[in-house]
């Protein structure tokens, strides 16, 4: 039973899905702060999972908001 307040399946799957790419993101983001300041050498994956997770979560939110528009334009 879907109401006008509660998002569709899918809705919930991009908006979970977006939320933990970018925290996943973030934490690899700091990750390797952190080991620059250590004085190591940052795990090449951490790198990648920090530079493309952001862009990823964001373009998911863009998913997120379009989906909104057509359910909108539909009701």
């Amino acid at each position: 039973m879907n109401t006008a307040d509660s998002p569709a399946p899918t809705q919930r799957i991009v908006t979970v899905l977006a939320s933990a790419v970018a925290l996943v993101s973030i934490l690899s983001l700091a990750a390797v702060l952190i080991q620059y300041m250590v004085g190591a050498t940052p795990f090449t994956a951490l790198m990648a999972v920090g530079l493309y997770g952001l862009p990823v979560a964001f373009i998911l939110l863009i998913v997120l908001v379009l989906l909104r528009v057509r359910d909108r334009r539909r009701s």
